[in-house]
């Protein structure tokens, strides 16, 4: 799965950046975010230290803003910033004993990341809270409810179709990435990337597309 989001996030990227009238290369990337999101919420269950967790998240979302917004002529923050406010407002839900206070967190966190704006923005914060606390047959179809909300809203319809690894996890992988480890924690795939290829890949990828759009002339 993991290779998987690495190839379709790079041809998700060209297309956007070489290709923007070829909707195939948008279809393909579509498979990518959601597959993020999962290993993404995997993490949280998984860590050690959640502090450690947290930095990493940080510092690679700096290391790939410059680019990223070289690449893509955008203000916007890179997703990995949304991936960052996300966990940390989650971890703080879930470390606030007051069940009136706890949304809050996550709330506020949406009304950030649509207000700054960030790169896929509420939508991202909503896809890790379904993989981390639904299961099975809801699992996907709130996907699914999530995806005809914002294509309602004036997102592309092509977007439908990022509910395809949200089925896999739901019914092949475990369901939901339970802190406790005991819901659907990602096994260990056999070919999944190496561990430094899986984290240093967006912030590479970005610089290494800006700097061959900006040597083609696409972006000046």
């Amino acid at each position: 799965m993991q290779w998987l989001a690495i190839v379709t996030m790079l041809a998700d990227h060209i297309g956007a950046v070489w290709f923007p009238d070829a909707p195939v290369w948008r279809l393909i990337g579509r498979l990518a975010f959601p597959i993020y999101a999962y290993y993404v919420a995997v993490g949280m269950a998984r860590t050690r230290n959640r502090r450690t967790y947290v930095i990493r998240l940080a510092s690679l979302a700096a290391i790939s803003q410059l680019p990223f917004m070289l690449l893509f002529n955008t203000w916007t923050v890179n997703v990995i910033g949304t991936f960052l406010v996300s966990v940390t407002a989650i971890y703080r839900m879930e470390r606030t004993d007051d069940p009136r206070l706890k949304w809050l967190w996550p709330a506020g966190a949406a009304v950030l990341m649509e207000t700054v704006p960030f790169d896929y923005g509420a939508y991202g914060l909503a896809l890790i809270l379904l993989y981390r606390y639904v299961q099975g047959e809801l699992m996907w179809l709130g996907h699914l409810a999530m995806n005809a909300v914002y294509w309602s809203m004036g997102s592309t319809p092509l977007q439908v179709f990022s509910v395809f690894p949200t089925f896999l996890f739901a019914f092949m992988i475990g369901g939901a990435v339970r802190a406790s480890g005991s819901g659907g924690s990602l096994p260990a795939l056999s070919y999944s990337a190496p561990r430094w290829l899986w984290r240093a890949w967006y912030p590479a990828h970005l610089a290494l597309l800006a700097v061959i759009a900006f040597a083609t002339g696409v972006r000046s």
